[in-house]
C-alpha cells in the first residue's frame, strides 16, 4: 500500500507523557494546534496531592531507610508520570504540520493523516460508548473526548490505519476539538494550502457564550479546596480546628476569585446582549458559562422544578404572546401519583411519628420530593412545542428545548415508524404519543443530549397527537413568509 493511503502513529508513550510537562511548557511557532481539552490543571491538582498523601503514609508504615528510599523514588516517580499523562492531554493537541495532521489523544495515542487523504472536514457531534481511547468501527476511527466527537474528517478513499494496538481499514475519522468551527476552519486552510504562520500562533475566537479558558480552569477552585480539606480531615492527616482556621483564610482568597467571576459574569451578559440575546436568555446562559458542567445541570434541574410549579400556580406557560400550539406532551400520571404519595407521606409523618429534628429533616425530603414528582407530572402542559412567527421551538423533560428556524426546514410530514432516523444525523423529542412529526432540515442545527453536551442533527421526530394538525400550521407559516 502506498504512503499516501497509510496512516501511521502509535499508542500509550511512556516517553511522551515523562515529555509532556516539559513540552507544556514550550512555544509552538511551526505547526496549527487544534486543543481537544479544555485544561488539565484540576486533574494535576487532584493526582499530585494524592501522589503526596501516598508518600506520607507509605513513609510512615515503613522502617527501613533503604525501603523508605525506594518507596520515595517510587512514588515521585509514579506521581511524575501520572501528572505527565494529565498535562499530556494539553501538551499534545490535534495539530496540522506541513503536509500531515496528526490527531491525538495526549500521551495515549497519535495517528499521523495525510492531508491529500482528507476530502472534507465538518462539524458535527456524535456519542460514542467505546471502552478504549480509539477505536475503529465499520470503517469509522473515532477518537472521542468525554464520550463525544464533534470533528468529522472525511477522506477521499479507504485508507489504513496502523497505531499502537488500532488497526484497520477507514473511509472517516471522528475526533473532538473544543472549538469545532475554528478547527474547521484550520484544516481548510491547510487543504487549501493558505495556513500561514500566524495562523498557527492566532487563539482561536471564542463563541458568544463561552467563558475564557483560564475562568473555566478556576471555576473548579473552590469544589476542590473543599474537598481537599475534607479528606484531609478524614484520613487524620490534619486537625479538625486547623482545618478551619485554612478553611477562613482559604475563603478569604476566593472571595477575590468570586470578585473575579462577577466581573466575568458581566462581561459575559453583556457580551450576549449585543449578539441579540434577550435579558433572561443572557442572564441565564452568563450564569451557567462560569459553573462546571455537572453542577450547571445540576443548579438547573433544580431552578426548573420550581419555575415549572410557579407556572403551574399562575395558570401559564412558557409559551410565548402570539405562538401558535404544536402540541403538548400529555401529564404523566406516574409522577403524579408519586407527588400525592410523597405529600400525603409529608402531611401524616409528624402526627404519626412526633415532632422531633428527624421528623422534620423527613417531612422536607418528602416535600421535596413532592414538589419535583409533580414538576415531572405537569411539565408538558407548561412546555409545549410552539410554532413562532421565525421559528419552531420543541421542549422537553424541566428545562431542555431547540429552537428551529423556519428558514432550515426543508420538509415536515407525518409519519408512523421511525424505521429510518439515523443515530447520527436524527434526533427524537421524549415523549410517548399516538404519531410523530418529522422535520427534515436543510442546514443542522445544535440539540441538547446530555450533561450540556449539545448534538448537531438533520431530523427531528416530535411526539404530538395530532402530527397532522402540527404540518399544516407550519405549512402555512411557510406559506405566509414565502
Amino acid at each position: 500500500m502506498s504512503d499516501a493511503k497509510l496512516i501511521t502513529g502509535g499508542g500509550v508513550s511512556l516517553g511522551a507523557a515523562a515529555l509532556a510537562p516539559w513540552k507544556a511548557l514550550g512555544k509552538r511557532t511551526d505547526e496549527t494546534t487544534i486543543p481537544s481539552q479544555d485544561g488539565a490543571a484540576v486533574g494535576v491538582g487532584v493526582i499530585v496531592f494524592l501522589s503526596l498523601v501516598e508518600i506520607v503514609l507509605v513513609d510512615l508504615l515503613l522502617s527501613a531507610p533503604w525501603a523508605r528510599l525506594v518507596a520515595l523514588v517510587a512514588g515521585l516517580t509514579v506521581g511524575y508520570l501520572m501528572t505527565g499523562f494529565a498535562v499530556a492531554l494539553s501538551a499534545y493537541p490535534h495539530r496540522v504540520a506541513g503536509e500531515t495532521l496528526t490527531v491525538s489523544y495526549g500521551a495515549s495515542f497519535h495517528a499521523r493523516v495525510p492531508l491529500s487523504l482528507i476530502r472534507d472536514v465538518a462539524v458535527r457531534r456524535a456519542l460514542s460508548d467505546q471502552q478504549r481511547t480509539a477505536v475503529i468501527n465499520e470503517g469509522v476511527l473515532s477518537v472521542p473526548v468525554m464520550s463525544t466527537t464533534n470533528l468529522v474528517l472525511k477522506l477521499r478513499e479507504p485508507a489504513h490505519v496502523e497505531a499502537g494496538r488500532t488497526v484497520g481499514e477507514v473511509r472517516e475519522i471522528r475526533i473532538h476539538a473544543t472549538d469545532p468551527n475554528s478547527a474547521v476552519v484550520s484544516v481548510r486552510d491547510a487543504l487549501e494550502g493558505r495556513a500561514t504562520q500566524e495562523d498557527a500562533v492566532a487563539s482561536p475566537a471564542k463563541a458568544p457564550g463561552q467563558a475564557p479558558t483560564w475562568l473555566r480552569r478556576l471555576r473548579w477552585a473552590g469544589l476542590l479546596v473543599l474537598l481537599i480539606e475534607i479528606l484531609l480531615v478524614t484520613t487524620g492527616l490534619l486537625d479538625w480546628r486547623i482545618a478551619a482556621g485554612i478553611l477562613v483564610v482559604t475563603e478569604g482568597t476566593l472571595s477575590v476569585l468570586g470578585l473575579l467571576f462577577g466581573a466575568a459574569f458581566i462581561s459575559q451578559y453583556r457580551r450576549l446582549r449585543r449578539t441579540g440575546r434577550g435579558r433572561r436568555a443572557a442572564l441565564s446562559e452568563a450564569f451557567y458559562s462560569l459553573l462546571p458542567p455537572p453542577i450547571a445541570e445540576m443548579v438547573r434541574h433544580e431552578v426548573s422544578v420550581w419555575g415549572i410549579i410557579a407556572l403551574v400556580v399562575t395558570f401559564r406557560s412558557q409559551a410565548q404572546p402570539g405562538d401558535k400550539i404544536l402540541g403538548r406532551v400529555g401529564v404523566d400520571w406516574q409522577s403524579g401519583v408519586l407527588a400525592l404519595l410523597f405529600a400525603a407521606g409529608a402531611v401524616t409523618l409528624p402526627s404519626l411519628a412526633g415532632v422531633s429534628p428527624l421528623t422534620v429533616v423527613g417531612t422536607l425530603v418528602l416535600l421535596y420530593a413532592a414538589a419535583v414528582a409533580a414538576a415531572f407530572a405537569t411539565t408538558g402542559r407548561v412546555r409545549p412545542h410552539t410554532l413562532g412567527r421565525e421559528d419552531v421551538v420543541l421542549r422537553w423533560g424541566l428545562h431542555h428545548s431547540a429552537r428551529i428556524p423556519l428558514t432550515v426546514i426543508d420538509q415536515v410530514h407525518a409519519v408512523g415508524c421511525p424505521d429510518d432516523l439515523s443515530a447520527e444525523d436524527g434526533f427524537r423529542v421524549p415523549g410517548r404519543t399516538s404519531s410523530l412529526l418529522a422535520l427534515h432540515l436543510d442546514e443542522p442545527v445544535e440539540v441538547p443530549f446530555r450533561m450540556g453536551v449539545l448534538r448537531q442533527v438533520t431530523t427531528i421526530l416530535v411526539p404530538l397527537a395530532d402530527a397532522a394538525a402540527a404540518r399544516a400550521l407550519i405549512k402555512g407559516r411557510h406559506s405566509e413568509k414565502a
